[in-house]
């Protein structure tokens, strides 16, 4: 069925990649060279490294050039240039909404990011905190489409992210230091150092955001700094990673219609919004060989104080702790390799908030404590069949327990649920440059504290679990010196859980399906020049109930992305990138009875880089052809809208100068 909805969009999609990257029929009857995507790079799809020529599933892999000559300047704007994946912006912060394949207005919440292989998504309906993130210490970051529930539990539906920071280099002493200066008042300032010998070494970063913002009325201040210690040895490695980070920032609140008209940068009531918050981590760990098998065990911790006030004045703390261990054992049966990689999870959620009355809302004093706790086992064999055939099996098994208990109103509540998650997937290499892949299974998302427990009503709501079938089939190969992917998938999904902005309140969605298909093209034309494009056409529609037939909101049918890196100079880099987000409906419009639609819009982004000496400078423009847009609105039923206006054309120049 997902194949008939995506014939619609093929001609275009088609036209599309030929503009960009046409090629002849002879150089098309070529031979097959091998594909590129493999490289150096290693991954870490089964929680361990491996080479992604060796995975049944197609990664996406954005390394430290691609991060360098992006135009980004932080890790949403980085993915949005990724197929399957929309970033919206509701307040102003950078830590912006991420929705790989179409979740709507619960994107982040069926995304799930990890750190080093750690979660950091949140367990509340809060983005993650991507400003703790700076781009500096990234080494790469690995995107897996569709669900990662077996591995890493509830909330990857949409797929998995894992940031990768960079370590220590051995025998090194270095470091930097940079400003950046932009448009609305902006100024970005970041050190690092670097301190490393044979086995022990040190890497530092931090960072310090000012900006007021497009918004009249949304100042932003952040401050983050983390630090990597590691030990490593011909068998084992040991690390301490470590960090800070607090974030102000005032709230403009969404516009209405007739508000936008008049001026798009006002702020909107109730003034003097604000969230506030601070933070920290610590994440200890080691890695061990043992004879052909490999250990690895982690220990976490990550704690949060967040202060804010728009209809209610609210102060809320989080501690999250887990621990990780898991092995990797290779060995042989029937004539096959194996490598079975087996763990379990421990996580503890504890949440403790007070919400207090504010004049004319007719809401009361709650002082809730709630709890989540999460154990789990799971199991994944990658089998090589074949040298050019490889699957891959797994299963998990979860109980997460729930507990909330509010003093102040006298509400209480709980739940225990037994989840399972299992994937099949296999990949087979057809030719040297060519390979097909499919795979199917389930996973699932636990409603989380404020899904179950809302502090504006004071309801417990009991939420039940959501759960997804999904499947996806797809190819990459590289023709003509062009590397192509190809992927299918669609994914039906029971309770859905959902936040309706307009009554404030926490719901299982009737069933729903996503489905589409997913375009991409990545060419490197010669030394000094690089482009990429990608088309994704993406469906989201109720299978059930009330609003059978009906599209889901917040996502849009059709995107297309182009971006290019050109050095012009020797040490000089000219890179663009073009984003296309087609027509959405408003956010409450699940009855699809407005009848009118977010509009689509185009942006532009441009930097201009120069390495001299020890000194990296650049220059660039957002949103070039000054684009008025939104990425976000709601139906208020009036029959109107309010929505987030997004930033006009803005200028931005730095410079870092690199010691040793």
């Amino acid at each position: 069925m997902v194949f008939k909805k995506a014939v619609r969009s093929r001609i275009a999609a088609r036209a599309l990649l030929a503009a960009m990257f046409s090629a002849s029929p002879a150089a098309f009857a070529q031979a097959l060279t091998p594909v590129s995507i493999a490289g150096e790079v290693v991954v870490t799809a089964t929680r361990f490294s491996e080479a992604p020529q060796d995975l049944p599933v197609g990664v996406t892999v954005i390394n430290a050039g691609d991060i360098r000559n992006s135009t980004a300047a932080t890790v949403p704007e980085l993915l949005r240039q990724v197929p399957g994946i929309q970033v919206r912006d509701s307040s102003g912060s950078p830590n912006q909404q991420v929705d790989m394949r179409g979740f709507g207005i619960f994107g982040d919440q069926n995304t799930l990011v990890l750190l080093d292989g750690q979660r950091i998504s949140e367990n509340e309906q809060a983005s993650v905190n991507w400003s703790a993130i700076p781009l500096s210490s990234i080494e790469r970051i690995e995107i897996m489409r569709g669900s990662g529930a077996v591995l890493y539990g509830g909330g990857a539906t949409g797929g998995t992210i894992n940031i990768i920071t960079k370590a220590p280099q051995k025998n090194s002493k270095s470091g930097y230091v940079g400003v950046g200066v932009g448009s609305y008042n902006t100024g970005d300032y970041r050190a690092g150092l670097n301190l490393a010998g044979e086995n022990l070494g040190l890497i530092v970063n931090a960072s310090q955001l000012e900006t007021n913002n497009y918004r009249v009325g949304n100042q932003l201040r952040e401050q983050n700094a983390q630090a990597d210690l590691r030990y490593t040895g011909a068998d084992n490695s040991l690390y301490a990673k470590f960090g800070g980070d607090g974030q102000q920032l005032q709230l403009p609140n969404a516009l209405t219609e007739a508000k936008i008209a008049v001026n798009p940068r006002q702020p909107a009531a109730p003034l003097g919004s604000y969230t506030n918050s601070s933070g920290g981590f610590l994440n200890l760990g080691g890695d061990f060989k043992l004879g052909d098998a490999e250990f690895a065990l982690n220990g976490g911790y990550r704690g949060r104080e967040t202060t804010s006030a728009l209809f209610l004045t609210t102060k809320e703390n989080i501690a999250v702790t887990s621990l990780t261990p898991r092995l990797k054992l290779p060995f042989s049966f029937a004539g096959t390799s194996h490598s079975l990689v087996t763990g379990m999870d421990w996580e503890n959620w504890d949440s403790n908030g007070i919400a207090l009355p504010n004049p004319g809302i007719g809401a009361t004093l709650k002082l809730p404590l709630s709890s989540q706790r999460n154990r789990a086992a799971y199991f994944q064999d990658s089998i090589a069949l074949t040298p050019q055939t490889q699957i891959s099996a797994g299963a998990r098994l979860q109980r997460s327990t729930f507990e909330t208990n509010d003093s102040a109103s006298g509400t209480s509540g709980s739940s225990e649920r037994d989840l399972r998650a299992f994937e099949i997937s296999a990949r087979h290499r057809v030719a040297e440059a060519f390979a097909v892949y499919g795979k199917f299974g389930n996973s699932f998302r636990i409603p989380n504290l404020n899904d179950n427990y809302s502090l504006f009503t004071g309801v417990v709501a009991q939420l039940e679990p959501q759960t997804s079938h999904d499947r996806e089939v797809g190819t990459e190969f590289q023709l003509a010196g062009t590397n192509y992917r190809i992927a299918v998938y669609e994914m039906n999904v029971n309770n859905e859980i959902h936040y309706n902005p307009v009554t404030f309140t926490n719901v299982n969605l009737p069933p729903t399906q996503r489905s589409g298909f997913e375009l991409e093209a990545k060419r490197q034309f010669s030394a000094t020049l690089s482009a990429f494009a990608n088309y994704t056409y993406a469906t989201a529609r109720f299978r059930d109930g009330t609003f059978a037939g009906n599209d889901v909101p917040l996502v849009p049918r059709q995107a297309v992305k182009i971006g290019a890196t050109w050095e012009f100079m020797p040490r000089t880099h000219l890179s663009g990138l073009a984003t296309y987000t087609g027509e959405q409906l408003y956010d409450a419009d699940e009855s699809n009875s407005f009848g009118r639609n977010m509009p689509s819009y185009t942006l532009v982004d441009l930097k201009l880089s120069k390495e001299a000496g020890d000194w990296l400078l650049s220059a660039g423009v957002k949103n070039l052809f000054n684009q008025n847009y939104f990425s976000y609105g709601v139906y208020t039923g009036f029959p109107t809208y309010s929505a987030y206006p997004a930033p006009e054309r803005s200028f931005f120049a730095s410079a870092q100068l690199t010691f040793k």
